[in-house]
C-alpha cells in the first residue's frame, strides 16, 4: 500500500493529536541514549544531513558578549562559522524507547573569551510533537561539570510547519523540510546569560535547520503511545510518504 504525502501527513497528524491529548509527557531517560561506535540505531533513515543557519541576532549576541563558539564532532561548522553541518542516520542517531526522543551526537562548545567559562552541549535530544511545540533538550556542562539544574530545553520548533506543503520536498538527494525555524527556548536563554554574560530572551531566532532524511532505515521505526513516539511515526510516515518507490511504505499508518 502506498500513501500519499498529503493524506499520510493529514492522517497521521489528526491521529496523533487526538492520542496527544491523553498522553502524559515522557519522563527523561536516565542518560545515554546515543550509539556506540558501530552500532546501528533505531531511525528515521539510513543516512542523510542536515544544515543549521544561525541567526545573524544569535552570532551577533556571541561576537557583543566576547563569545568563541565552536562545533563537537560529527557537527562541523563552515561558512565562517556561520552554519553547521552533520551527518544524520542510522550509524549516528537513536530513537529512545519508550520516551520516543531521538538522540544526537555533537554538540557545541562556547567560551567567554574574558572569565574563560566553557559551556559546553556534547549530545542532544530532540522529542518531536505533532502539535504543539517540540524541541532540542540537553545538559549542559559548565568548566567541565553538569549543570547543577539538570537538562533544560535548548531550543523549540514546529512539526506542522516543518511538513507544510512546499517545504518538505526532496532536496540533497533525499527528502525534508527545507526550513525548520528553530527559537530559544527561555530556560536556554537564561542559562546562557548567568554562565556567558550574554542578554539572549527567550523566542529569538537561533538557526533554520534544513534536513534531508535518505533511505529506508534497516531497523523499523518502534511503535508507542507516547508523545515522542507519535510524534516520530509522524515525521516518520511523511518520510515515507515523500520517499517513492525508494521508501516503500507498509500497509497501516501504526
Amino acid at each position: 500500500m502506498r500513501l500519499t504525502r498529503a493524506t499520510l501527513v493529514a492522517g497521521g497528524t489528526a491521529l496523533a493529536a487526538l492520542l496527544l491529548s491523553t498522553q502524559p509527557a515522557p519522563a527523561a531517560p536516565p542518560g545515554g541514549g546515543c550509539l556506540a561506535p558501530g552500532q546501528i540505531g533505531s531511525y528515521l533513515s539510513k543516512e542523510g544531513s542536515a544544515k543549521a543557519t544561525f541567526s545573524p541576532e544569535f552570532l551577533g549576541e556571541l561576537n557583543r558578549a566576547g563569545i568563541r563558539f565552536e562545533a563537537l564532532d560529527p557537527i562541523e561548522l563552515t561558512d565562517g562559522g556561520t552554519v553547521a553541518r552533520m551527518p544524520i542516520g542510522e550509524r549516528y542517531d537513536n530513537i529512545e524507547t519508550p520516551s520516543g526522543r531521538v538522540c544526537y551526537p555533537g554538540g557545541f562548545r562556547l567560551i567567554n573569551e574574558e572569565t574563560g567559562v566553557t559551556y559546553e552541549i556534547d549530545t542532544f535530544w530532540v522529542l518531536f510533537a505533532a502539535t504543539g511545540d517540540s524541541k532540542f533538550l540537553a545538559t549542559p556542562a559548565v568548566n567541565g561539570e553538569p549543570r547543577p539544574g539538570g537538562e533544560l530545553t535548548m531550543v523549540n520548533f514546529s512539526v506542522p510547519q516543518a511538513l507544510m506543503p512546499g517545504n518538505f520536498v526532496p532536496h540533497n538527494g533525499g527528502i525534508g523540510p527545507l526550513k525548520v525555524i528553530l527559537r530559544l527556548d527561555r530556560g536556554w536563554a537564561e542559562d546562557l546569560n548567568k554562565e556567558l554574560g550574554t542578554s539572549f530572551h527567550g523566542g529569538a531566532h537561533w538557526a533554520d535547520l534544513d534536513i534531508a532524511w535518505r533511505g529506508a532505515p534497516s531497523r523499523p521505526v518502534p511503535s508507542g503511545t507516547s508523545l515522542g513516539m507519535l510524534g516520530v511515526r509522524v515525521m516518520s510516515d511523511a518520510i515515507r510518504g515523500g520517499g517513492g518507490d525508494a521508501l516503500p511504505m507498509p500497509g497501516g499508518l501504526f
